[in-house]
């Protein structure tokens, strides 16, 4: 009940806007400009190229998700901009302002942003925590890191996320290298970890994903591995010694 997307680890997902701009070698294969430019034309990725906001009628199902996830007496959770970057900062602010404004008016809900541009991220956030500090506790700050060096740029910039009492999290997918959370690990709440899928999918080593998991567990930090990934991921699964490991952070942020 209430699901409306294939991503494990959420109950749902919301796209406010579509197109975006690649960053790092972690978006070499992106599967949403794949989707939505190359298969479906919707819009053009890049620098210098409009993004796509969704419709009026789109924008309202989280409303009504809200209702049934407070109906069922439960939170469930957003992940928000699976075919863009909420921070991008080519798309325009006032997106992002109706984008706050949804958030605040779905309290059963918790709102999971991912983000290659932390950096910007936390000017938004800012913001939006002085405009209604309540709210802005049912946002879940995420950073992806493909590798060391996109962690360790990435992740200094969840500390201000944690002090401010929001659960973070790092989306280590597509994982393309080893990485070590010693730096930062203090100041996440959960760690996703994946390999890159589709035709041309870069290999991923077991043993980063191992080591990845053993850290997790030291430290306390749950842990969700979603798959091995490949041409074929469905075949590849997602065990790794033999079991699932489907880990979750417990919400930080009650409904009032």
């Amino acid at each position: 009940m209430g699901k409306n997307t294939k991503i494990e680890w959420c109950d749902h997902t919301f796209n406010g806007w579509i197109g975006c701009t690649k960053v790092s070698d972690g978006c070499k294969i992106c599967y949403a400009e794949t989707l939505m430019d190359k298969r479906y034309g919707r819009v053009h990725w890049g620098k210098g190229n409009p993004r796509q906001r969704t419709s009026e009628a789109y924008w309202r199902q989280p409303l009504q998700w809200d209702k049934e996830a407070s109906e069922a007496g439960e939170r469930r959770r957003v992940f928000c901009a699976s075919l863009s970057d909420v921070f991008d900062p080519e798309a325009p602010d006032q997106w992002r302002s109706d984008l706050f404004s949804l958030i605040e008016q779905t309290r059963s809900l918790d709102w999971l942003l991912l983000t290659k541009r932390p950096e910007l991220g936390i000017e938004h956030f800012g913001s939006w925590q002085n405009l209604n500090p309540e709210a802005a506790r049912s946002i879940w700050f995420g950073i992806s890191a493909e590798d060391q060096v996109r962690f360790d740029q990435r992740a200094e910039y969840l500390t201000d996320f944690r002090l401010a009492e929001n659960i973070t999290f790092v989306s280590a997918e597509p994982l393309l290298d080893g990485i070590n959370l010693a730096s930062h690990r203090e100041y996440i709440d959960w760690v996703i970890c994946g390999g890159e899928s589709g035709p041309g999918a870069r290999p991923m080593q077991k043993y980063w994903v191992r080591s990845l998991q053993m850290q997790c567990r030291c430290h306390g930090i749950p842990f969700f591995f979603k798959q091995w990934g490949g041409v074929n991921k469905r075949a590849a699964g997602n065990m790794l010694d033999g079991r699932k490991w489907l880990e979750m952070p417990t919400a930080k942020y009650q409904t009032r």
